[in-house]
Formats: C-alpha cells, structure tokens, sequence
C-alpha cells in the first residue's frame, strides 16, 4: 500500500496541546525530512541513521495517522495556528487539513515510497536494539541544565558527538573540538553498574540537542555479542513521552 488510507478521523487540541505537538515536530525538523505518524506514535530513523525516535503522542492525537513531509517547510505553515485557541485536525484518505477558528490549511497526503523517514514498528525497534537489565552499564539522570550546555556547547564546537569516557567504576561526559583545542567536561564522577577497562563511546550528539521538559533519564547497555553500546535517552514535553535510542562502539585507551 502506498499511502495512509485512514478512516475519517478528527483530532481537537487546544492552545497547549497544540504548542507541545510543535515542540515534538520541531525537534525531528533539523534531523528527519518527514514524520510518518501511525495511531500516534512516531517511531523512525533519524536522516543520518545514528538515532531513532520514539514518540507517543497519543496524549494529543489520539489513534491518528497521517505523514507531515518536508517538515521544515511545513512546520513554518503549522506555526501559523499557535497560540490562537482551539486546533483541529481533520484526516481524510489522501489528504489532512489543519484549523482554527480563522483558517485552514489542506496537505495532499504524500505517497509512502517517497517518504524518507518512514514508520518503524515496536517489533522491528526490538529486534535492532535488545537491552536487557544484566547488561546495564550506565543509569545516569541528566536536567535540563546538562543538556542545554550540552547542547550549546556541541553547537558551538560544531561536533556531531560526545565521549563517554569509562575508567573503573566511573564515567564521564565531555566533548572536544576536532582540532582538540577545545575541551569541555559536563559531567565527571558518574557511578557505572559494572566495573569497565579504561574506554569511552561516542554517542551522536542529536539525543542531548532535542527540548524537553523534564530531565533526561540516558541509560547505557553493553552489547554482550560485541564491543558495542546500546543508549536510550528517555524524557518527555508535557504529558508527550520521548525516547531516542543510539549505538556507539566501545573504544579502548
């Protein structure tokens, strides 16, 4: 089946909900060119391939489907209705109109074979990611300051990554510059779950950039197969749950 074929469906949201919908959309516009949203779950490959993020946001959209394409374009269209009340949705097979008490705006929904980001179910996210508590390696709580000095920072040092660098029992979060001439250090003194030889992993920078309202639970697992790391990042916008999951390399020192 090429296209979303759903059944007549309207979805209501008012001021609020409809400003953590644009949250949600917003911190995929730099990193997906497309949400393919499935009875309100978004669940897809980032761009790059280095990150998948997972979106339950059936808290404001119900069991909806429909795919936004060429978000960056469009989100500038969707933030024509914020702060202005009520929102609705209303989703037809082929296509969706956005409304307020003013205006509307009708999307043709797009055929699915030219949707880059497409839909992954839960089973399929399973397969590729298996953490399993005996492997645990890193449970660490990051607020919201963490994250936006890490997010600051990665900017400004124009690096897609940041180390996790593993000694003992310890773990610290920091990042460099390519050129080395810079240096940041976010978090030092971490307690692990298992001791590790002296070793770090570079985790892509895209989990640590997003906004979010609570703080960020990262938990890293170990890969007992390979010299690998599975990392999941879970936080939330509103009453929005959010979890971007990531695979690193274990790099010895």
């Amino acid at each position: 089946m090429n296209q979303i074929a759903p059944e007549s469906m309207t979805v209501g949201m008012n001021s609020e909900a409809y400003l953590n919908f644009l949250k949600c959309i917003t911190n995929l516009k730099e990193h997906c060119n497309d949400i393919d949203i499935r009875e309100g779950f978004v669940r897809q490959r980032t761009n790059d391939k280095s990150s998948i993020f997972e979106i339950d946001m059936t808290p404001i959209l119900g069991q909806s489907s429909f795919v936004i394409s060429d978000l960056r374009k469009k989100l500038d269209l969707l933030r024509i209705f914020a702060g202005q009340g009520d929102v609705t949705i209303y989703i037809e097979s082929g296509h969706f109109i956005f409304s307020d008490q003013y205006s509307s705006i009708k999307f043709i929904s797009p055929s699915l074979q030219f949707v880059d980001n497409k839909y992954m179910t839960e089973e399929e996210l399973h397969k590729v990611f298996i953490m399993n508590e005996e492997d645990l390696i890193l449970d660490f709580e990051m607020s919201n300051v963490i994250t936006e000095r890490i997010r600051v920072t990665t900017t400004n040092f124009n690096i897609l990554a940041i180390q996790v660098a593993f000694n003992g029992e310890s773990a610290s979060i920091m990042a460099s510059t390519q050129a080395k001439d810079q240096f940041a250090k976010f978090v030092d003194g971490i307690t692990t779950n298992v001791i590790m030889e002296k070793c770090s992993a570079n985790l892509p920078t895209i989990p640590f950039s997003i906004e979010h309202d609570v703080d960020v639970q990262f938990k890293m697992f170990k890969d007992p197969g390979h010299p690998i790391t599975l990392n999941v990042l879970k936080t939330a916008i509103g009453d929005t749950p959010i979890n971007v999951y990531t695979r690193s390399s274990l790099i010895g020192d």
